[in-house]
């Protein structure tokens, strides 16, 4: 029994050395320079995070994340240095209170705005989408079986549930992002667990000259095949006059707060 006793003696006392221990070195640490300055500036790197807007039952614009700085991470990755970067800087994401992870069932009518961005859909992989792709933009299409080209982001179109479960197959077997769901204005049961979208702008040759002036951060824009090349040209140029940038539609609607 004094055995045990003193066994259990022993572990207490080391149980105590490591718990002092540790507490000295955090206590040491807190007081460190360094530490006391990213702490003091760590407020002033906060961000909101920004919900999502739901409309009606059936729509979603995306929020954004926002972010706090990680002070353990930021002081570990600016130790060796004993200087504050803000560049090193570790951020943790802050998920917004309505998030469009738990409501993947609504359809997302454009991103968030505060991206300052835009997404172009083609209807399939036409000139168009080559003479934007030739530029060095990011082009999204509405893929049937005639339209794989991995140079793209290809988007699942979801009218037609035959040439779906083909695609779908298609992109699983070549681990091509699959998640992107087209839709009009219902859920199809096979997009189920999936983003499903609808353009918040159409722009047809008939339609482009009078829309073209209505596009506004977070627009996602369907470009049919009847667009000129001319046409696309004015588009991409009223883009770039508005300082926005053309990202693929993932880009554009997840909520990863992309600053960090």
């Amino acid at each position: 029994m004094k055995k045990i006793f003193k066994y259990l003696g022993l572990l207490g006392i080391c149980l105590f050395s490591f718990y002092y221990t540790e507490q000295v070195a955090l206590y040491v640490k807190n007081k460190n320079p360094l530490m006391r300055e990213i702490k003091e500036k760590k407020d002033t790197l906060y961000v909101n995070s920004i919900d999502s807007v739901l409309i009606d039952d059936l729509y979603i614009i995306p929020g954004l994340n926002g972010k706090e700085v990680n002070v353990n991470k930021s002081f570990s990755n600016m130790k060796e240095y004993e200087m504050f970067n803000e560049e090193a800087i570790i951020f943790n994401q802050i998920i917004p209170s309505i998030s469009l992870e738990d409501n993947k069932n609504r359809i997302i009518i454009r991103g968030n705005s505060n991206k300052n961005a835009v997404s172009l859909i083609f209807e399939a992989n036409n000139y168009l989408a080559n003479s934007l792709l030739e530029k060095k933009n990011t082009v999204n299409i509405l893929i049937t079986k005639e339209s794989y080209d991995t140079n793209y982001e290809m988007i699942n179109d979801a009218t037609n549930e035959k040439i779906y479960n083909n695609i779908d197959k298609y992109l699983t077997k070549n681990k091509i992002n699959k998640d992107l769901c087209y839709v009009k204005n219902s859920t199809p049961k096979y997009c189920k667990g999936k983003y499903l979208f609808k353009p918040s702008l159409t722009l047809n040759h008939s339609n482009l000259s009078k829309n073209i002036n209505k596009i506004e951060a977070g627009e996602i824009i369907l470009v049919e095949d009847s667009v000129t090349l001319s046409e696309l040209e004015l588009l991409i140029k009223q883009i770039e006059n508005k300082n926005l940038k053309i990202v693929p539609l993932s880009n554009l609607i997840e909520e990863t707060n992309k600053l960090d």
